[in-house]
């Protein structure tokens, strides 16, 4: 049985689930609408009349799923367009979902859009080329006729300038080198390749001529296979002991391209030369489909990376955790902006070395994500790689510091959404800022309680909050946002090593007893949320211009990287800048510009929920905070200490009052009274003098 389809796609949603196959005549526009998605159980053909025509005939602004295979008779692929950024600051894009199992029936070319590389910032554009079966010379002459140049051939050296004028590279993590892309290289859609934007190479010339464009489109055969590349590990093949060597001992020896390593993998003031890490392991790879990745599922058995050990190979991330290895997952933030304070802030766009990322972390008994939750969620174009921040050499490989992986992407990991459940993003990109949620009262309810989100590591079954920090220079971000991360498992000063971070913003880890380590450095510092109360967490700083102008803005999480709030209910944050001895009561709302000098590594402190004996005055101890808190699996409120009683009252999100107790002394802490029944409940407390506080809180 046969379908024919015309322009019928504008109407809505078609849903085909028989293995029936469509048949689309290109002769006029056929087009699918934003948010609408095209299901065929069966084969989909494209038939044309000018099999070399570059007219846009089928517009794809949603999501189109195929069953079976896919053919079309244009030559170029151009007739079928998937759209980026449908309309002024839209967010949409075009995704194409083709069954993983037709492996030779999609001969089909599509051409797929992207936002346009900003020449002024990057030599290099770093992107995935969801395509197979193809050449990178047809890919990249997709964009405008003759332009590639690849005439260096693989691990030789081009001599002279040459290879500075190829159209593209490409990552090999085994030699930890970008390797050549000549004439006949076919598309290996996993991995990882740099577009040379450098002046007046073909490349640049080219986008040079697109003027005020703002999307580029790159045509090829879209990649729709299983992805299974295994024993994937990093060397440097010209010496036997390089899981050894410290950086400083092989960072000025010199790759197949007469490149020293240094060069490229960075650390030119010598910070990591004693790090026996740095520079290893860098699991580079990129998005395989013209759909969007989720690589949050690293569930045993379903996980889309695992590790050969000296206990057995193809474990889970889980299944490693403990003794050998533990990662995070970054993505280049290309093309992202976040505008502060939902309407009324200004907005920051992400700069070319803008990153976000995702940590897999746990309580001793489940597995959960920290960090940015869209660095497990990766659009078309785009590339991510995996960093392991913990290793052990005697349990990670055979007593090594070199990391087996092995890479499986299947049509589990391809997902047309843009978000996971429960939050929508505003704005140009989504790099999380502003959040707009459901006004429905169960919203939040349903979100915690979400058991595939809490299977993913997406929701926490325990009271954990998360302080996401970003510095910005006129309205662009500087590198990657840095964490605070608390919980009553965890534990404060996890890293005491010595240990240099190169982002332009960090927090110096610290002692129990609340000194500040200022050797150790790091992006996300985790403390424990009960004993470490009052105590410097301080920020440090990298590289910035004295006399120059910055700002800071933050994001509040709490149970969950999804769950982005404007106030905590678990705690409070306050930060003391020490120049001028102010304290800020942290939300959502926090902003502050300062002026860079050379003490600026000793002016930041944030402390959680008290402030220190030495800043006590009696305004700094009027703003001390009600906060819940957890203790051997109960809960109990911490009041304030400027009322002697308070009430509590305990409501049930549909507004059901189920506790309420009055007079109650202000001189302790208060146990609360909930139901055994796992859910999120509302505690309001009165105080005597009338001022009332409202919290949030679960119980499990």
């Amino acid at each position: 049985m046969k379908k024919n389809l015309l322009a019928l796609f504008a109407l809505g949603a078609i849903y085909n689930a028989s293995a029936q196959n469509t048949y689309i005549k290109d002769a006029v526009v056929v087009k699918v609408n934003p948010n609408t998605l095209f299901y065929n159980g069966g084969n989909v053909s494209v038939t044309t009349d000018v099999a070399g025509g570059t007219t846009e005939k089928i517009i794809n602004e949603g999501n189109i799923q195929i069953q079976g295979g896919f053919t079309n008779g244009n030559t170029s692929g151009k007739n079928f367009v998937n759209r980026y950024g449908v309309g002024t600051g839209s967010t949409h894009y075009g995704q194409l979902i083709i069954n993983q199992n037709q492996t030779t029936s999609v001969t089909g070319r599509v051409l797929m859009e992207r936002i346009k590389p900003d020449q002024t910032a990057n030599d290099e554009y770093v992107l995935s080329l969801p395509f197979k079966n193809i050449t990178a010379k047809e890919v990249v002459n997709s964009l405008s006729n003759n332009i590639f140049k690849g005439d260096c051939d693989v691990n030789v050296d081009c001599g002279g300038n040459k290879r500075y004028l190829q159209s593209l590279l490409v990552w090999d993590t085994r030699e930890t080198e970008y390797d050549a892309v000549d004439n006949d290289y076919r598309i290996e859609p996993y991995k990882r390749y740099l577009l040379n934007l450098r002046n007046n190479t073909n490349i640049y010339n080219a986008l040079n001529a697109l003027g005020s464009a703002t999307k580029i489109g790159l045509a090829g055969i879209p990649s729709n296979e299983t992805i299974s590349q295994l024993n994937i590990k990093s060397g440097w093949a010209k010496n036997a002991n390089y899981a050894d060597l410290t950086y400083g001992q092989w960072k000025n020896k010199i790759n197949n391209y007469n490149q020293s390593y240094d060069t490229y993998l960075g650390n030119q003031n010598n910070n990591n030369d004693a790090n026996q890490l740095y520079g290893k392991n860098l699991h580079r790879f990129g998005n395989p489909y013209t759909s969007n990745l989720d690589l949050s599922n690293v569930k045993i058995g379903e996980s889309w990376i695992t590790f050969n050990i000296p206990s057995g190979n193809d474990k889970g991330p889980t299944e490693v955790y403990t003794n050998s290895l533990r990662f995070q997952v970054f993505k280049i933030a290309n093309g992202y902006t976040i505008t502060w304070n939902e309407q009324n802030g200004n907005t920051s766009t992400a700069g070319p070395n803008t990153l976000v990322s995702a940590y897999l972390s746990s309580n001793g008994t489940n597995y959960f994500w920290t960090g940015n939750w869209q660095a497990l969620l990766i659009k078309p174009y785009e590339t991510f790689y995996v960093d392991y921040y913990t290793l052990n050499r005697n349990a990670s490989g055979n007593g090594s510091r070199i990391v087996t992986s092995n890479l499986k992407l299947k049509d589990s990991n391809k997902t047309f959404a843009y978000d996971y459940s429960g939050v929508t993003p505003v704005g140009d990109g989504g790099l999380p800022g502003v959040f707009s949620r459901s006004s429905e009262k169960n919203s939040v309810e349903s979100l915690l309680n979400n058991e595939e989100l809490k299977a993913k590591g997406l929701v926490t079954d325990f009271d954990f909050t998360q302080l996401e920090l970003y510095l910005s220079q006129e309205n662009t971000i500087q590198g990657s946002p840095a964490y605070l991360l608390n919980a009553n498992f965890m534990q404060t000063g996890n890293s005491t090593t010595a240990n240099t971070v190169d982002n332009p913003i960090f927090f110096y880890e610290e002692d129990s007893s609340g000194n500040v380590l200022t050797n150790v450095q790091t992006i996300s510092n985790s403390f424990n949320n009960e004993d470490y109360v009052g105590k410097p967490l301080r920020v440090g700083f990298n590289n910035l211009e004295v006399g120059k102008k910055y700002q800071l803005n933050l994001n509040l999480y709490e149970y969950s990287i999804l769950n982005k709030v404007k106030d905590l209910k678990l705690g409070k944050y306050f930060l003391h800048d020490k120049l001028t001895d102010k304290i800020i009561d942290i939300n959502e709302t926090t902003e502050l510009s300062f002026i860079a000098d050379d003490k600026i590594n000793d002016r930041f402190e944030f402390y959680w929920n008290e402030l220190p004996k030495t800043l006590g005055t009696d305004d700094l101890n009027s703003t001390k905070a009600t906060y819940l808190y957890t203790n051997n699996g109960s809960q109990f409120v911490k009041f304030e200490q400027s009322n002697t009683t308070a009430d509590i009252a305990i409501f049930d999100l549909t507004g059901r009052q189920i506790f309420y107790k009055t007079n109650i002394s202000t001189n302790s802490d208060y146990k609360l009274n909930l139901n055994n029944i796992p859910n999120v409940y509302v505690v309001k407390i009165v105080y005597k003098d009338g001022k009332t506080v409202t919290k949030k809180t679960i119980n499990k």
